[in-house]
């Protein structure tokens, strides 16, 4: 069967785990965009503390004029979880494909997703047959996996504390851009766009790679090996 790929993104009002700002890119297999999909969760947005939730969040301090501004001129389509959900899955009829979910540390998106969606529905948010796949781990087996990769890093002094390489999706595709001073927007669907460079870029490498989470990133055999060039 066809298969379509869905490059998505969540930001979360961290301190609660939940799902605020949801984005997804569809792709065909050659990279080409299909579609696009952006929603503010009406389970938070509509909420008389909506306000309150977004500006004393730790995680969205920095962006939640972004956010507040986007819902006063109506920028964002808010929408339930539940509908988001339903239109994720209804690509497939539309394009009469399989979708594969594709994210930067989709551990953390799927997990927050299904919590989420049980919490306030009692059903996972993704279908039992949708194909996960996790750009982290794609991205460490083939374009951190170089030695010129972990040069770059470290003149560039993309390094955390403790000497190790970063292999966020911001270090990632600063180093394929050559743009050292690359600041992810932490804004979901400005964030599936460089993800599906980064995935699509991977793929390039027809490199075979375990289709498991990397998560927790220090635990993957495929950081281990990056680290191990330094």
């Amino acid at each position: 069967m066809r298969k379509v790929f869905a490059i998505l993104d969540i930001e979360t009002l961290t301190d609660a785990r939940l799902a605020f700002d949801i984005a997804w890119i569809l792709k065909d297999s050659k990279g080409n965009t299909l579609e696009s999909h952006n929603y503010l969760v009406s389970e938070i947005a509509e909420t008389p503390f909506a306000e309150i939730l977004i500006r004393r969040d730790s995680f969205m301090k920095n962006k939640s004029q972004f956010y507040m501004d986007g819902m006063a001129f109506n920028s964002f389509e808010i929408a339930s979880l539940m509908h988001i959900s339903n239109e994720f899955h209804a690509a497939a009829g539309r394009y009469n494909a399989k979708i594969v979910m594709c994210a930067y540390n989709a551990k953390f998106d799927y997990s927050v997703l299904n919590d989420n969606m049980n919490a306030y529905y009692g059903i996972d948010f993704f279908a039992d047959d949708v194909e996960i796949v996790d750009i982290m781990t794609m991205a460490l087996a083939t374009i951190c996996d170089t030695n010129k990769f972990v040069r770059w890093c470290q003149l560039t002094n993309h390094v955390t504390a403790k000497g190790n390489v970063q292999t966020n999706a911001e270090t990632v595709y600063a180093y394929l851009t050559r743009d050292s001073d690359f600041v992810e927007a932490h804004h979901a669907l400005a964030d599936c766009e460089i993800e599906a460079d980064i995935y699509f870029k991977a793929r390039k490498y027809r490199k075979k790679h375990h289709k498991q989470f990397a998560n927790p990133v220090f635990a993957c055999k495929e950081w281990k090996k990056v680290q191990a060039r330094k």
